[in-house]
């Protein structure tokens, strides 16, 4: 009986935060469409993300296991810069330049609170600049964002960081300026080495990707899937960065819970995804000077996560740098259509970021 009630509680408190999330989401929406211009608009940004960034930044690291980790190396491993000597370093990560986010935070104090605080106003500042940058809603993008990847800023934290500023620095892609951009992801790597898998987007850039490749390759990305995955998997696992890169020292629920086959439902949403992006290329490519950069970074991302898919952490690693675009791209999908069916678009967005951001911060309350 006791267990029936607790599910039942449960149950009416997720209905009420998916209503009021979707509430928030439709505020959000027609506040940019209607009232937000200028200098407006990006102060509400500014104060959108600055929330999220306190938000996260505020949690109890010993409710989450990998901030448990961050937690104990800044208290005992991580030197102000008075004390810093060449022989220190980071006992739970190899990345130096997190090493020395964590250091200026020492120095300025020593409490971890406020060390947390900087790492995720550092990732959100990037995002910030992300959806300025990309996005021609962004509040939608935001939204889309939290229901998707919070999760992130709270558990892989060094990776958010990395991911924020490659997809900042992506505008390099477009320019066609490649040491800015080779410079971008050095930086990034020095917060998670997994960033180096960036580099390839840049060249893809001279390759004239038309759509039929896009729908060819993942089509050869599922067969070399289906009846190579295993061999992949072996041959994969022989890389020490690869194990590197996959390694975890915490159950990272959101991954682990994948299937580690075609069967996981994230490989087909985000083929619907590209299938449809990519179909009404003519549309979307007038939207966005960096229509074509997204799309190639997408569809890098989804073939990784493809070919990769019996290595299910490894793959979700690598993927989700350039399947954190959904952002940009899913807020703009209703546009295709009008009236009715683009209210019903918009209205699917927000009821089913609303439930993904349920499950992925239903740990902070």
């Amino acid at each position: 009986m006791g267990t029936f009630v607790k599910s039942i509680s449960l149950s009416i408190d997720m209905l009420f935060f998916i209503l009021f999330a979707f509430v928030l989401y439709f505020f959000l929406s027609i506040s940019y469409f209607e009232n937000l211009k200028g200098k407006y608009r990006t102060r509400f940004l500014v104060i959108s993300c600055a929330v999220v960034a306190i938000v996260i930044g505020s949690r109890d690291p010993m409710n989450w296991s990998d901030s448990a980790v961050y937690y104990e190396d800044f208290i005992y491993s991580v030197k102000s810069f008075s004390q810093l000597t060449s022989y220190d370093h980071p006992r739970a990560y190899g990345e130096m330049g997190f090493y020395y986010l964590g250091v200026l935070a020492k120095t300025i104090t020593e409490d971890a609170s406020f060390y947390f605080l900087l790492v995720s106003g550092v990732t959100m500042f990037c995002l910030y600049y992300c959806f300025k940058q990309y996005s021609i809603f962004p509040f939608i993008a935001l939204y889309v964002y939290l229901g998707r990847f919070v999760g992130r800023n709270a558990i892989q934290i060094r990776a958010a960081i990395a991911i924020a500023i490659v997809i900042w620095g992506t505008v390099y892609v477009t320019r066609r300026k490649l040491w800015k951009y080779i410079l971008v992801v050095f930086i990034a790597s020095r917060f998670h080495t997994s960033a180096y898998i960036a580099l390839p987007l840049y060249f893809m850039g001279y390759v004239k990707i038309k759509k039929y490749h896009i729908y060819w390759g993942i089509a050869v990305s599922l067969i070399l899937a289906a009846y190579y995955g295993g061999f992949i998997r072996d041959m994969v696992s022989l890389s020490s960065i690869a194990n590197e890169w996959a390694r975890s020292y915490i159950v990272e629920g959101s991954e682990k819970s994948w299937s580690n086959d075609l069967t996981n439902p994230v490989i087909w949403y985000q083929i619907f995804i590209l299938f449809f992006y990519t179909y009404h290329e003519s549309f979307f490519s007038r939207l966005s000077i960096h229509y074509y950069t997204i799309r190639n970074a997408f569809f890098y991302s989804t073939v990784i996560l493809i070919v990769l898919c019996q290595y299910a952490i490894l793959a979700a690693r690598l993927s989700t740098i350039f399947a954190t675009y959904e952002m940009i791209i899913v807020p703009i999908l209703p546009l295709r259509y009008k009236g009715f069916s683009r209210n019903l678009g918009n209205l699917m967005i927000g009821i089913a970021y609303a439930f993904l951001l349920y499950m992925n911060i239903r740990k902070f309350f």
